[in-house]
């Protein structure tokens, strides 16, 4: 191998590992936009449905519904919602003689009831009591009045505090707006946060177990009711700041449920066993479904879903330790770059640019059947894995690539249509550059052809007395039927040499009757010679010209510098067919030598010439002429040649 092919394949190989950086880089890259995190959050919205139309919720949680129908029915009784507090301390006393393990009231208790005097009643039947819980929540207005420094407010609510001396135990330097169930005093407080986690798109898909602000962590209220119900696993398990919620069922109220009116119904007619049936031992949570509460959120079940159902789910995920997870963006780069790097091998591997775009996207194609697998074997084991992104992305890269390399491969077949134009038929070279290997043949190769030289006698000693102008124009005319003759029977034009032409045949496409063509070609060109001298002025129609022709091993390929270079052909060939060519000279218009008479003896009649001695070889070279064709001959042979 030359050091010229050792350097360009260095090259190739660095190129390549260019080509994968950026390609890393840029998956990585695009991977950080917000757009793929909205994406793999819809896609995988239908995983938590599918998981849920399968999962059934546990019969320990029971909601009581404050609905439509309630809200209704329960008008004349004590008015209009809100219900003095009289009414839920009645229903505590019910779900006690019931034996109800825990009664949760997912309603804001913060402004009091000056009216009724109903806090007094609700106080009373909440102190003292550790299963009883009430909701509170943190306000996006910090601009409030209401604010409060975070060591002003009372430690029942939070989740952990910053150690003693601290720089963040006073809790003095942040206020937050936040709504607590005042009208019981703190010391007989469980209370949490129920507030609702909204990504972007406006739907609930996490809930936060825990509140970080400064340290100060504030509890959520399924975490304070795990805490005091089920201290043992909590202490053994602990517990996630976030959990993606999995449902139970696609309706909106999976739980056991009952309306808030039939509850009342039921405690007011002392239905003793139904009761005991309904709540024995069972977490009750008093929640709104009503429409017109404004309670509702949307979630990857239902755009209307109940914010009591989003609490209950996010209770009975901590109660079973059974919740989504997902895995971290560290593994999620490596699946990306681990795709990513199968793709780009696939489209390096194939050479043919149309066996690269088809197994290139079959491979995009079989990902989506293996995405589809991985995405439901990992939501059966609660793993939400969020991969939809990483096959958009790869099927973006493989649209670019493809794009990027079908329009890499148009220019160099535009680039070398315009270049091998210039030396062959443009209807050949459409059929070299349609073959999906033309690359390689025109590369360069050594072959077997047939090369052929012409030029001009005694053309500019009459043409002296023309201008530049005009023998220009009578060589170009003349050239154009040479260079017919030689595109006709499908040879390759190497160049021009003042009034001098060179063809050959036999490259870059195989040409196995090379010879027969390349004397076909210098017979037309002699006819088209003595047909050209009759339209010119009498005292130019007597020039003439010389062919000759050699067949055998020439290198051949592209030749030159960087800004020029042609398709040619070197080599000792060549320089023989240029020493017949000049035997020529007052004796025959067309001579060929012993190896293409060889090659072509049956198709034509040659005249033995005799022995030469040509420049540059110490043995002479016997040269035959071949009998000149009629127009109709020369048609026939370029039919069979063709």
């Amino acid at each position: 191998m030359q050091p010229t092919e050792v350097n360009k394949n260095h090259q190739i190989r660095d190129n390549r590992w260019f080509q994968l950086f950026i390609f890393c880089s840029f998956l990585l890259l695009i991977f950080q936009f917000p757009l793929w995190q909205i994406l793999d959050a819809k896609y995988n919205d239908y995983w938590v449905r599918f998981v849920a139309e399968r999962t059934v919720p546990s019969d320990e949680i029971v909601i009581i519904e404050i609905d439509d129908r309630s809200l209704a029915e329960m008008e004349n009784q004590i008015g209009y919602w809100p219900w003095p507090r009289t009414q839920h301390a009645l229903l505590i006393e019910g779900l006690r003689l019931a034996n109800a393990k825990a009664i949760i009231f997912d309603l804001f208790l913060s402004e009091r009831d000056i009216y009724s005097g109903g806090d007094e009643a609700f106080h009373d039947a909440v102190k003292e009591r550790t299963d009883i819980f009430l909701a509170a929540t943190i306000l996006a207005d910090e601009a409030s009045d209401d604010r409060l420094f975070l060591s002003q407010i009372p430690k029942q609510i939070f989740h952990k505090i910053p150690e003693p001396n601290s720089d963040k135990e006073t809790g003095t330097t942040r206020a937050v707006n936040v709504l607590l169930p005042w009208i019981v005093e703190p010391q007989y407080w469980q209370v949490g946060l129920v507030n609702y986690d909204i990504d972007s798109d406006y739907i609930s898909r996490q809930y936060s177990v825990y509140t970080d602000i400064d340290g100060w962590q504030f509890s959520s209220l399924p975490l304070t009711i795990y805490k005091t119900l089920y201290p043992l696993e909590y202490s053994s398990t602990g517990v996630p700041e976030e959990i993606q919620l999995k449902y139970y069922g696609l309706d909106k109220v999976p739980f056991n449920s009952i309306s808030y009116v039939d509850a009342w119904d039921n405690f007011e007619t002392y239905q003793q066993d139904r009761n005991e049936s309904l709540y024995s031992d069972k977490i009750v949570i008093v929640g709104a479904t009503a429409t017109g509460l404004h309670d509702l959120r949307s979630t990857p079940i239902d755009a209307n879903y109940p914010g009591v159902s989003i609490l209950a789910t996010a209770l009975g995920n901590l109660i079973s330790q059974d919740y989504f997870t997902s895995p971290l963006k560290t593994y999620r780069w490596l699946f990306l770059i681990f795709f990513g790097l199968v793709l780009f091998i696939l489209h390096g591997y194939f050479s043919d640019y149309k066996r690269k775009l088809v197994f290139s996207g079959l491979y995009i194609i079989s990902l989506v059947g293996l995405f589809l697998f991985f995405s439901w074997w990992a939501s059966s084991k609660s793993i939400l894995l969020g991969i939809f992104s990483i096959w958009c992305i790869l099927a973006s890269s493989y649209i670019l690539l493809s794009f990027y390399q079908g329009l890499m491969e148009f220019l160099q077949r535009q680039h070398a249509m315009r270049t091998f134009s210039r030396f062959m038929d443009p209807q050949v070279v459409k059929q070299l550059i349609a073959d999906k290997n033309w690359a390689s043949t025109l590369a360069h190769k050594t072959s077997q052809v047939s090369v052929l030289f012409s030029d001009i006698r005694g053309f500019t000693s009459l043409s002296e007395k023309r201008s530049a102008e005009q023998v220009m124009q009578i060589l170009n005319d003349y050239f154009d039927l040479q260079v017919n003759a030689i595109f006709s029977t499908q040879g390759t034009l190497d160049k021009f040499i003042g009034d001098a032409v060179m063809a050959f045949w036999g490259a870059p496409i195989e040409d196995k009757k090379h010879a027969e063509n390349a004397v076909i070609t210098a017979l037309i060109m002699v006819d088209n010679l003595l047909a050209f001298r009759k339209t010119l002025p009498e005292d130019l129609q007597n020039f003439d010209v010389g062919i000759g022709i050699h067949s055998g091993e020439a290198v051949v390929g592209m030749l030159g510098s960087k800004r020029r270079f042609d398709y040619t052909a070197i080599g000792d060939t060549v320089n023989l067919a240029s020493r017949v060519e000049g035997v020529t000279k007052g004796r025959a218009r067309v001579l060929v030598s012993q190896a293409t008479k060889d090659l072509c003896e049956e198709q034509f009649e040659f005249v033995y010439s005799g022995e030469f001695s040509v420049k540059g070889r110490e043995e002479k070279v016997k040269l035959y002429e071949p009998k000149e064709l009629n127009p109709n001959d020369a048609k026939t042979l370029i039919r069979k040649s063709t």
